[in-house]
């Protein structure tokens, strides 16, 4: 049965009481006593999702280009915002990547930038899922990228470097010691690295390898639908998930399927589920792409904070591993965020500039005018005739930045890297124990807390 969000007048006596110094705990209603420790936690990491993603998603949500009054209304991000959380890792850049990011969070020990789940001299770090195995929880991840990728990762293996794919790949087909399987749920894509050959030319298939040792394997939504047991596998495509902006939500689906399926059992679990491609959109520079999976990322809060409505056992935590991009709300000394205008972009610019690439130049202006519908300045129109063009290599990227300094023009979206940015991120809690990531902490005390929560 679908679940719908709650009232807004509910998020809203919330907020009042906070304010107030008081507590509404969510489980009010629950039968039981609340346990000391929560029995389901969830964590939830927004990749590259910095505080101006937050603003910047509020007016994009609101929808209009101008406010008169008091009257935009504050998102489920605003309304269970809580604190913030430095991100640096153990180096000499103070600005991270995600897999030393990740690993903080998995482990509550800082790492140099690449490394998935190792300490800085290179060894290996026991992750909050190894800890749950071997305290009998369930442990579980959902992720809109390769599950190989450096957040995935750094919850279940080792790795002196994130590049290390086919090997990640290769330590999630080990058993343990008990013939079990490292993970109970994880959904996500990469079949790429699990079924391949390997530098010898031999057909590696840990596919079949986990079929074999009794982990269900499956590659489609509809399949994921129809499961009833544990330990499952879903690689839903080869390689990375398409945009939202391109494509459709997904991460509430996948969510929901996976609780269905945790909630089988009457184990405690630990489930991390990652909104991956916030970040592929800030490297991209491409606002209306961001604001699409923000969207997607506020579905699935507003189901979570249904399903931890009435229970005394759970906790759910958001926040990022980093900022990317240096988003910012206003662009070259003007004094305007068109957010309203972000909707009529009909797909994410990196595809609009490989479509445009491999399209005759005579078809470019329908595409443009179909999936970017704004006046071109003359000097926009130039620059396109140019690379149209062109046989460089660069022309994809050169296409690409075009399309962005358009939406620049038009929107104020301003950025100043396509990398990662070193700000602190924000911390959001629901449920009992929110009170534990209140004000202005390190990353790694997240993942301390879950150690403490699963030890005990």
């Amino acid at each position: 049965m679908l679940i719908q969000p709650r009232k807004q007048v509910k998020r809203t006596l919330i907020i009042g009481a906070a304010m107030l110094g008081l507590t509404l705990p969510i489980a009010a209603t629950a039968s039981e006593p609340a346990p000391e420790e929560p029995k389901q936690i969830i964590l939830v990491i927004a990749d590259g999702m910095g505080f101006p993603f937050l603003s910047a998603y509020r007016y994009f949500k609101d929808g209009r280009n101008s406010s008169v009054a008091a009257d935009i209304e504050q998102t489920i991000f605003d309304q269970y915002l809580l604190g913030s959380a430095s991100t640096y890792p153990a180096d000499d850049t103070l600005v991270t990547d995600s897999a030393a990011s990740a690993t903080a969070l998995a482990t509550g020990v800082k790492t140099y930038n690449g490394a998935i789940a190792m300490d800085s001299e290179g060894n290996p770090i026991p992750t909050i899922m190894q800890l749950a195995r071997e305290k009998g929880w369930q442990t579980a991840a959902i992720a809109t990228t390769k599950v190989t990728h450096a957040t995935p990762a750094s919850f279940f293996t080792h790795s002196p470097s994130r590049r290390m794919e086919d090997e990640i790949a290769d330590q999630f087909a080990v058993v343990d010691d008990n013939g079990q399987p490292i993970f109970d749920l994880l959904l996500g894509s990469g079949r790429k690295h699990f079924v391949r050959e390997d530098a010898e030319g031999n057909r590696v298939s840990h596919l079949r390898t986990l079929n074999n040792r009794g982990v269900r394997v499956i590659e489609s939504y509809e399949q994921l639908q129809t499961q009833q047991r544990l330990p499952l596998l879903g690689l839903f495509f080869d390689d990375s998930f398409p945009y939202v902006i391109d494509d459709e939500k997904r991460l509430e689906m996948m969510t929901r399927e996976g609780l269905r399926l945790l909630g089988n059992s009457e184990k405690p679990f630990v489930l991390m589920i990652e909104a991956s491609m916030i970040d592929w959109c800030g490297h991209a520079n491409d606002v209306a792409c961001a604001m699409h999976e923000m969207a997607e990322l506020e579905e699935l809060m507003e189901f979570l904070e249904e399903y931890a409505d009435g229970r005394n056992d759970t906790q759910i935590i958001l926040t990022a591993d980093h900022s990317t991009g240096g988003l910012s709300l206003g662009a070259d000394g003007n004094y305007k965020f068109r957010a309203g205008d972000l909707h009529r972009i009909g797909r994410g610019l990196r595809t609009m500039a490989v479509d445009l690439n491999d399209m005759p130049a005579i078809d470019w202006d329908a595409y443009i005018e179909k999936y970017l519908p704004f006046p071109l300045s003359s000097e926009h129109q130039a620059a396109l005739s140019e690379v149209a063009a062109s046989t460089s290599e660069r022309r994809r990227a050169d296409i690409q930045d075009i399309l962005v300094n358009i939406v620049r023009f038009h929107t104020g979206a301003g950025w100043t890297t396509g990398g990662h940015t070193g700000e602190d991120v924000p911390v959001i809690a629901i449920g009992p124990w929110s009170d534990s990531f209140r004000g202005s902490q390190d990353q790694t005390d997240i993942g301390k807390q879950l150690f403490d929560w699963v030890q005990n």
